[in-house]
């Protein structure tokens, strides 16, 4: 049997190793071409490129759907296993005879779109999962062949829901794979109860104080790598890395959001719009990260300012 792996992610890149752990053989991974980083813009690879070169799987490198579908075209594979790819593929592509699989780190119809893991954190979810359907020409539209959930504990970060989520979509995909030879049965998704998500950009992980500590946090988890969460203190660029939640009692100072405080075993404290957020790992423009209590060791002066 020929199946394609689609992917430009690092859940795409998870779910193929797992897949190779359960004897699942690839006849070619497609991904994007090499991307321009640092500040010498030096092409590298992407993971899931450097994966297959590894496994001796033919890499094809495509940046536009056309290119796309003349290598689906050309293939003529019997399976194209898509995750987190990052192209919308069209009718004219899907009609060209392989069955075209979707594995989606959420439970479908609920998140529909391209952050579905990251959704599902910041809006306190404790139970998420994985779907594999069908695609059609709507994102994240077709029927479902099956789901399988996943509890996600209560300061879980996207990390490790994206590692548990792209393993279950992993075991999920080889269990099916004996019926999916042949024609079946799957489940039209309920219209009425989908939802959606937006694209993460840079801006999306700049915090706004005037949310609750609570909201901040869940927000510090799920952008950790991209786009992190970020605020300014002196004019410089802060990164918060880990965090907590506070509860304000009547005793507790009451500043503007934002405010600075020193915080319980040496971290700082910040005025939320309810709550103190306690940063336990930060970094600083410029500087390595490192905890609270060492950040104070040099930046004292710092309690009492108020972050933007």
């Amino acid at each position: 049997m020929k199946i394609i792996f689609a992917s430009n992610s690092n859940f795409g890149l998870m779910v193929s190793e797992k897949l190779l752990k359960s004897k699942i053989s690839l006849t070619k991974i497609i991904t994007f071409p090499d991307k321009k980083i640092g500040r010498g813009q030096k092409k590298e690879p992407l993971p899931l490129k450097k994966f297959g070169i590894r496994n001796n799987i033919p890499i094809e490198e495509v940046d536009n759907i056309i290119h796309f579908h003349d290598v689906i075209e050309k293939e003529k594979a019997d399976i194209v296993v898509v995750a987190s790819f990052g192209l919308i593929i069209p009718k004219k592509t899907l009609s060209l005879g392989s069955k075209f699989i979707n594995i989606h780190p959420s439970l479908l119809p609920k998140y529909r779109g391209p952050t579905p893991i990251q959704t599902s954190i910041v809006n306190g979810d404790q139970k998420s999962g994985v779907t594999l359907l069908f695609m059609d020409e709507k994102i994240d539209h077709g029927p479902i062949i099956d789901q399988r959930k996943v509890i996600f504990h209560q300061k879980i970060k996207y990390e490790e829901a994206e590692k548990l989520l792209a393993q279950e979509g992993g075991d999920l995909f080889t269990e099916k794979l004996p019926i999916l030879k042949e024609k079946t049965n799957a489940t039209p998704q309920r219209e009425e109860e989908a939802t959606y998500t937006n694209l993460l950009t840079k801006r999306s992980g700049l915090i706004n104080w005037n949310e609750s500590a609570k909201i901040i946090e869940r927000k510090v988890r799920a952008y950790n790598p991209w786009p992190g969460t970020h605020t300014k203190v002196n004019c410089k660029n802060l990164k918060i890395l880990e965090a907590d939640v506070q509860l304000q009692t009547e005793n507790c100072p009451s500043g503007v959001p934002g405010k600075l405080y020193l915080g319980t075993n040496n971290t700082l404290a910040v005025q939320t719009g309810k709550n103190f957020l306690l940063i336990k790992k930060l970094q600083l423009e410029g500087k390595n990260p490192t905890t609270s209590k060492e950040f104070l060791q040099g930046n004292i002066s710092i309690i009492g300012s108020t972050l933007s």
